[in-house]
């Protein structure tokens, strides 16, 4: 049975002629035996959503609340500002019966889409303007791309996104990340952190943001939003770019179509080395400020950056002989040696492994290289 990547892959050199203007739909119809239909659902949801646009069809009525009035909501939105966990399973399970005796039978899926829209550090800026916002390194907006081009990394063929950050000051380009794989929610804080690390690295110390906008496919759980709002207190926002903002759609509708044309003209072999190489010199034409490489070396072991470790993805393992194995990659350091036969826990950066912070009943106790 296909997997998720596997059907993505399939759909995407099926309507590939079309996404290029190669080929009309009616004729990948005749070619491919696909619905006419079909073929448009899948462009369009590809042109909205990325690869996950081409794996299964969206619920229309995502963002409803089905028998839920305002006063539903009110109560809702009482019981979770009262309480303290960040978990919505939990608090579903333990309002589920006080609920019920309110003559409110809400199915948790309408509960998850109410408690991740009320809540104060999360999608509060469906309404923001762009053009107030004056001040620089204060918002941050994160956009993910689609691309339409397949690259062959190591003879497997992939469809690169791009995730990009801008100023929302000056709409300035800050940092940008081609992802490979399908991008989740840890590649997105990585890259968050990465970007923060980034602007830092200038300034000579931590640089926070009060607010980030995201406009991408990924949702953040309101746990991991309530963790980052409580520990470095930036929220996170909901954003999507709309035909009112003209400069920063402009831009994405050229790096698109120049991305094409740049494919297109070397015959269809591009490495991701190549990739990101165009990248960095059509990205950064204008404004070199941003277009530097960070030592991550240096960064990485300052305590003054400890605090972004909320945006890391952790996990458990157990040191054996002095080393520690991680994602089919073996790390060895001085620093584990106290630790052989203990388990500790390894917080990672799923955009780069060549470092992992480790802790020890929460507390940091160092940083590996590979």
């Amino acid at each position: 049975m296909d997997n998720s990547n596997d059907i993505q892959i399939k759909r995407f050199k099926i309507i590939e002629p079309f996404l290029r203007k190669e080929k009309k739909l009616k004729e990948i119809e005749i070619e491919s035996g696909v619905s006419y239909a079909t073929l448009k659902r899948w462009a369009k949801s590809y042109k909205e959503n990325g690869m996950l646009g081409l794996d299964k069809k969206k619920r229309e009525d995502k963002n409803s609340f089905k028998s839920v009035d305002e006063k539903d909501l009110k109560l809702i939105k009482k019981l979770c500002e009262t309480s303290d966990d960040g978990n919505t399973s939990k608090l579903y399970n333990k309002y589920t019966s006080f609920l019920k005796n309110k003559k409110y039978n809400i199915s948790y899926p309408t509960f998850y889409r109410i408690v991740n829209n009320i809540d104060h550090f999360f999608k509060k800026s469906t309404d923001f303007h762009i053009g107030k916002i004056k001040k620089e390194n204060e918002v941050y907006i994160v956009i993910e791309i689609p691309t339409y081009i397949l690259l062959n990394v190591n003879n497997v063929k992939k469809v690169p996104n791009l995730i990009i950050m801008f100023d929302a000051s000056n709409l300035s380009i800050i940092n940008f990340s081609i992802v490979l794989e399908t991008s989740n929610i840890y590649s997105l804080l990585g890259f968050i952190r990465q970007s923060i690390l980034k602007v830092s690295s200038l300034k000579g110390k931590l640089n926070i943001p009060k607010e980030i906008l995201i406009d991408t496919k990924n949702s953040i759980p309101r746990n991991i939003a309530k963790s980052i709002f409580d520990e470095t207190k930036i929220k996170l926002s909901e954003y999507s770019h709309t035909p009112n903002n003209n400069e920063l759609l402009r831009f994405i509708n050229f790096l698109k179509e120049d991305i094409y044309k740049e494919f297109k003209l070397k015959n269809k072999n591009i490495s991701s080395d190549y990739l990101n190489a165009f990248l960095n010199s059509y990205i950064y034409l204008d404004s070199t400020k941003y277009n530097y490489i960070i030592d991550y070396t240096l960064l990485e072991k300052q305590l003054q950056f400890r605090v972004l470790d909320v945006f890391l993805q952790s996990s458990t393992r157990k040191i054996s002989s002095s080393a520690l194995r991680f994602k089919n990659l073996l790390y060895r350091d001085n620093l584990l040696k106290s630790f052989d036969g203990k388990e500790i826990e390894v917080k990672s950066n799923p955009l780069d492994y060549s470092f992992l912070h480790l802790f020890s009943h929460g507390k940091f106790i160092g940083t590996i290289e590979f």
